[in-house]
C-alpha cells in the first residue's frame, strides 16, 4: 500500500504484501480493454513496481482515475470486484463518508476505514479501527501487524512491537513481524534488536530489496556506515525504483563528507518520491552544515508546503533563516510558533537571538519577564 507518511513507507508495502496471495503468472502488459483486476494492481505491488510504474500499468489498462493510489491498494487487498473499483475511481472523500454502498462482507473491510483515515491523515480514526478489528479478530496476524504499523507510526513503540510479537506468534512463518520488528526499534534507537530482526527479515526475504533497506537502516543505527552503503547498494541492484534507498544513500554519503554525491542522492529521492518531507529536510540539514543557508530554506519550505502543521520543520526554517542572518524571516518563524505551540521554550530562545539579531534587545529580554522564566544570558546562535 503506497501511503504518503513520514517514514516506513517500504514497511507499508511490506505490510500489504503480508495480506497478499501469490502474484498472478499473467503478463501484465497483455493487451485488453477491460479494466485492470485488482488482483493484479496487488500482483504488481508484490512483483516489486514502484508507484509511478503501477500508475503506467493501470493507465494503460484503463483504470486512469482512482482518487489515490492507496484507496486501489485497500480495494486490492480485500479482493474486490471491478464494479466496485469503477465506483470509487473518481471519489474525494474518505471512505467511510462512502458508507455501505462499497463494504463487503468480508473480514478485511477494516481496510476501507483504514484507507480512508490514512488518505486524511486521520491517524485517531486509524487507531480506534484497528483497534476495534483486533478485538474482532484477536488471531489474525494480518491485523495485529497492520495495528502494530499503525502504533508505530503514532510513537507507541512499546505496544507496537507487543503486536508485531502476537502476529509473529500467530504466523511463525511470515518475515513480517521481522521486518516491522526491526523498523520499530530502529525508530527506538534499540540497535541490536533492530539488527537481529533485520537480518532475520533479510534471511526469509533475500530477494527482496525492502529486506536490505530495513538491514541499512539498521546498520546506520549501528554506526556502521560501509555495512550500510552496501545494504543500500544491495538494494539498488534489486530494484532502484525506492526513494529510501537513495535517502539511506544520501545519509551515509553526508556523513563521510562526499557532499555532491550525498546532494544527487537526496535529490534523486525525491524525484522518485515528491511526498516525503524528510528528505527535503534531510537535503536541508546537508546544505546547511555546508553554509548553503539559502539553499536550506527552500527546502524547508518544500517540506513545509507538504506538512504545514510539522512544528519541527517549522523550527529548521527558522534555525535555517537564523544561520543566514535573515532575522526577521526567522524571528516571524518563531512567532507564529509559540503562537501554536507556547509552551515551546526552544522557539523563544531562538526568537530572542533573532531580535537580538535586528538590534531588539529590549523585546528579546521582555521575552522571559513571565514567572517562571530567565533570559538565556544573551547566548548566541
Amino acid at each position: 500500500m503506497f501511503i504518503r507518511l513520514q517514514g516506513g513507507r517500504v514497511i507499508t508495502l511490506a505490510l500489504l504484501a503480508a495480506l497478499a496471495f501469490p502474484p498472478q503468472q499473467n503478463n501484465p502488459k497483455a493487451e485488453t480493454k477491460e479494466p485492470v483486476a485488482p488482483e493484479q494492481v496487488l500482483a504488481w505491488q508484490l512483483e516489486g513496481l514502484t508507484q509511478e510504474e503501477i500508475q503506467e500499468e493501470v493507465k494503460a489498462h484503463g483504470l486512469t482515475e482512482c482518487a489515490e493510489a492507496a484507496l486501489l491498494s485497500a480495494l486490492a487487498a480485500v479482493r474486490t470486484d471491478a464494479q466496485t473499483v469503477e465506483l470509487v475511481r473518481h471519489t474525494k472523500a474518505p471512505c467511510k463518508l462512502l458508507k455501505l454502498d462499497l463494504r463487503l462482507p468480508k473480514p478485511t473491510d477494516y481496510l476501507y476505514e483504514m484507507a480512508g483515515a490514512m488518505l486524511w491523515n486521520n491517524w485517531p480514526h486509524a487507531l480506534q479501527t484497528m483497534q476495534m478489528e483486533v478485538s474482532n479478530q484477536p488471531q489474525n496476524p494480518d491485523v495485529r501487524l497492520i495495528y502494530a504499523h499503525i502504533l508505530r507510526m503514532s510513537g507507541n513503540f512499546i505496544l507496537a512491537y507487543e503486536q508485531a510479537t502476537a502476529a509473529e506468534q500467530l504466523n511463525p512463518g511470515s518475515p513480517y513481524p521481522h521486518a516491522e520488528r526491526s523498523t520499530i526499534c530502529y525508530h527506538a534507537s534499540l540497535t541490536e534488536c533492530a539488527i537481529h530482526e533485520a537480518l532475520r527479515f533479510q534471511e526469509m526475504r533475500g530477494e527482496d530489496a525492502s529486506a536490505y533497506i530495513i538491514l541499512g537502516h539498521a546498520r546506520e543505527l549501528q554506526g556502521h556506515d560501509d555495512e550500510a552503503m552496501e545494504a543500500y547498494t544491495q538494494a539498488k541492484k534489486l530494484h532502484a525504483g525506492y526513494a529510501e534507498i537513495d535517502a539511506g544513500l544520501g545519509r551515509v554519503y553526508g556523513r563521510t563528507g562526499e557532499f555532491e554525491k550525498a546532494v544527487a542522492s537526496f535529490d534523486e529521492a525525491i524525484r522518485l518520491d515528491k511526498w516525503e518531507a524528510n528528505n527535503y529536510c534531510e537535503l536541508a540539514q546537508l546544505y546547511e552544515a555546508e553554509g548553503y543557508a539559502g539553499k536550506a530554506v527552500e527546502r524547508l519550505k518544500e517540506a513545509q508546503e507538504l506538512e504545514p502543521k510539522n512544528t519541527q520543520i517549522a523550527m529548521a526554517l527558522g534555525n535555517a533563516y537564523l544561520v543566514g542572518k535573515r532575522y526577521v524571516e526567522a524571528a516571524q518563524v518563531y512567532q507564529e510558533l509559540l503562537e501554536t505551540a507556547p509552551a515551546m521554550e526552544s522557539a523563544r530562545l531562538q526568537l530572542a537571538k533573532a531580535l537580538r539579531g535586528m538590534g531588539r534587545q529590549a523585546e528579546a529580554e521582555a521575552l522571559f519577564t513571565e514567572p517562571g522564566l530567565e533570559a538565556p544570558g544573551g547566548r548566541e546562535h
